[in-house]
């Protein structure tokens, strides 16, 4: 898990799976049966990747100017707690405390760490918030590394730093407690669920019900879109070399997020490299599972909880990740490598919500 970055990429941008933008820009065109109010639509920059707001039908006074305005300044407020990139940021300040006593934290923060340990508890450590300091060995974190696997002394150092275990969670007063002062906490596979999150509840405070949102892979939309209709979701086909769309899923209101292996690696003996750390062992996963998909209905922050889930599942792989989410009732897509070609698999709760 972990390697999607909070800030600016240095690797270029790492763009998850799931490409919204051409289904969803067609879908605000305007239909053959009249005359379609303008929509808003913005985008720009931000944790490595891009954001996307599109609002079908923005009230009287709501222009792009005021809308990218507000936005922004959300996503910079969630850069601000949750930032591995950014020194200054209170979840940098809290990684380089080495106090193990209690570390008074916001409750915004609090709220990230809470669902990171629960997905961590469920993903029985396949997903782990502790995982920084193994994706900083990587080379998929904020330090600059050559493009080359660690050796396996230098594993297992950074093994003994890691478990979700290592940390307590206070909720009143909001507090963390670290076992040990070296942990390092890295909450990038939240990040673009969380900051989709709070950009909708953003919209929701300007009384707004028709509305996507996304940051890279991770979208949340409620409402229809300019035609009326559900909004589309383009899942990409998972390929390095192009574009291309793998299947389209029709969401009305919730959350979906896309993981997958394949636009932020490297090679090395001939062999592809992830950004997908498995926390347990150490090692950058190694199996035939290409992305997975979760859609969430529902939830307080369901585009956090999908982003989290989503990576679980795709470091788990082709059998466990499929297991996990039936057994949790979840609503999953699957693209696996068969050779030179792909094969999806679905959970019932997929086939039943679409």
């Amino acid at each position: 898990m972990g390697g999607r970055r909070l800030a600016s990429g240095r690797r270029g941008f790492v763009i998850a799976l799931c490409i919204a933008l051409p289904v969803l820009l067609g879908s605000l065109a305007p239909g053959c049966g009249g005359r379609q109010s303008p929509a808003l639509e913005i985008t720009g920059p931000t944790m490595g990747t891009y954001y996307a707001v599109k609002v079908p039908r923005p009230p009287e006074g709501l222009d792009a100017e005021t809308l990218k305005t507000g936005v922004e300044g959300v996503l910079q407020a969630v850069n601000a707690e949750i930032s591995t990139y950014d020194p200054e940021s209170e979840l940098s300040r809290l990684n380089a405390n080495p106090s193990t006593d209690w570390i008074p934290v916001s409750a915004n923060l609090l709220g990230v760490l809470a669902e990171g340990v629960r997905i961590s508890a469920l993903s029985g450590g396949a997903f782990d918030i502790t995982v920084g300091p193994l994706v900083n060995l990587w080379g998929f974190g904020p330090e600059v590394r050559a493009d080359a696997v660690p050796s396996p002394e230098a594993i297992q150092s950074a093994l003994a730093r890691v478990g979700y275990g290592k940390i307590e969670l206070r909720p009143t007063p909001p507090a963390v407690r670290k076992a040990r002062g070296d942990l390092y906490i890295d909450l990038s596979a939240l990040g673009e669920g969380h900051g989709a999150d709070r950009m909708a509840a953003y919209l929701e405070s300007l009384g707004l019900g028709d509305y996507m949102v996304a940051v890279a892979g991770t979208i949340r939309v409620r409402g229809l879109n300019a035609q009326g209709r559900p909004w589309g979701i383009a899942v990409e086909e998972p390929s390095a070399d192009r574009r291309a769309v793998q299947r389209v899923l029709p969401l009305g209101e919730g959350a979906v997020s896309t993981s997958g292996d394949y636009r932020n690696f490297f090679e090395q003996g001939g062999r592809r490299f992830s950004h997908h750390i498995d926390p347990r062992t150490g090692e950058s996963v190694a199996h035939r599972l290409a992305s997975a998909t979760v859609m969430l209905a529902c939830g307080r922050d369901p585009a956090m909880t999908a982003d989290g889930l989503a990576t679980a599942l795709v470091v788990l792989g082709e059998e466990k990740g499929p297991a996990l989410a039936e057994s949790l009732g979840l609503a999953a897509y699957f693209i696996v490598r068969e050779g030179e070609g792909l094969r999806e698999l679905t959970t019932p709760a997929f086939d039943h919500g679409l």
